[in-house]
């Protein structure tokens, strides 16, 4: 008798079919990325059978890389890398150099393909953590708990899914402000330092604190140590000064300080505030491109007449490239 499926069979169903699936279809998602990583041929749908999907109610396939993304403001060089399971993000890694991105993508691979689907060793967080998600689609897998005669290897208890590929501080390395704040900090912590040092004999205290004066501090009067006047230093810029402070007052002043500048939202600066505002503009002034007498024209602001420009996004000047072969600058993109 004629088969009407045309000898066509199902696949057997095992009993953690539905961990299975979610693996199969984690690693196709990935082998995805990675060829748009490598920028291989995808083939893509006909304009006809985009018209047909949407004349059916189909919505359209993302047509992403679900497991990297270009980090907004890196001038397309740093990258979200994603560990997913069932159509989620698990967590992610960010400010991966573009050039780490495939070594990330295939430390993922290697570990989905070492994840057991009949036994799954649940003693790897992650893989307890995809179990869990498998179970909410699939109420009928077993309940499985750590350490239930699972094959346990150390080596795989200590796999680090992204091959130990790690992010950079996006914000450290393209935010002005992040910097300015960064070398704050240091300064104030210095100066903190320095007003301990006073309550010792001069012949006790460190050499560093003799030879290096505070950015926040100075003394009201030469021959006393117990009045000081304390600034509010930015960055090579006295924003403010409350004068002639008790010893154990200027303590508190520079503590008010201290918290004051680590509350400052560098990717969110409230330019309302007029001391935010204030020293936003010290930083911005700060780091102007082509102040050096030997700087190219195209690197100075626009409004110099250069290509360079200061993004509100990243807060940050963002400069032109130097073409290698034609030796000419290209414009930055916009809004990085």
């Amino acid at each position: 008798m004629q088969d009407p499926f045309g000898g066509i069979k199902g696949r057997e169903i095992e009993s953690l079919s539905g961990f299975a699936i979610d693996k199969e279809e984690v690693l196709r998602e990935l082998q995805y990325s990675i060829d748009l990583l490598d920028e291989k041929k995808i083939v893509k749908k006909t304009f006809l059978e985009k018209l047909r999907q949407k004349n059916l109610g189909i919505k359209e396939a993302d047509e992403r890389a679900l497991f990297w993304n270009l980090m907004k403001g890196t001038d397309d060089e740093y990258a979200q890398v994603n560990l997913r399971w069932s159509n989620k993000n698990i967590r992610s890694i960010y400010g991966v150099p573009f050039k780490s991105i495939k070594v990330a993508l295939n430390g993922l691979k290697a570990f989905y393909n070492q994840i057991n689907v009949k036994k799954p060793n649940i003693d790897h967080p992650d893989v307890l953590e995809f179990y869990n998600l498998s179970q909410q689609n699939y109420p009928d897998l077993p309940k499985l708990t750590p350490n239930n005669e699972n094959e346990i290897t150390d080596d795989f208890l200590e796999l680090d899914p992204f091959a130990g590929v790690r992010g950079v501080d996006i914000y450290k390395k393209f935010n002005d402000l992040k910097k300015d704040k960064d070398k704050t900090l240091l300064e104030l912590d210095y100066s903190i330092e320095f007003l301990d040092q006073l309550e010792l004999p001069k012949g006790r205290r460190e050499k560093k604190f003799i030879k290096k004066h505070p950015k926040f501090l100075t003394f009201t009067f030469k021959t006393s140590e117990h009045y000081l006047n304390v600034h509010f230093w930015w960055i090579g810029t006295i924003v403010r000064t409350i004068k002639n402070v008790e010893l154990g007052r200027a303590r508190l002043a520079l503590a008010s300080l201290k918290k004051f500048v680590q509350d400052i939202d560098v990717e969110f600066p409230d330019l309302e505030n007029e001391d935010i505002n204030e020293i936003y503009m010290i930083t911005k002034k700060k780091h102007r491109p082509g102040q050096l007498k030997n700087s190219k024209d195209e690197i100075k602001p626009e409004s110099e007449g250069g290509m360079s420009y200061w993004s509100t996004v990243t807060h940050r000047w963002v400069l032109p490239k130097l073409d290698k072969h034609t030796k000419k600058y290209i414009p930055p993109k916009k809004n990085l």
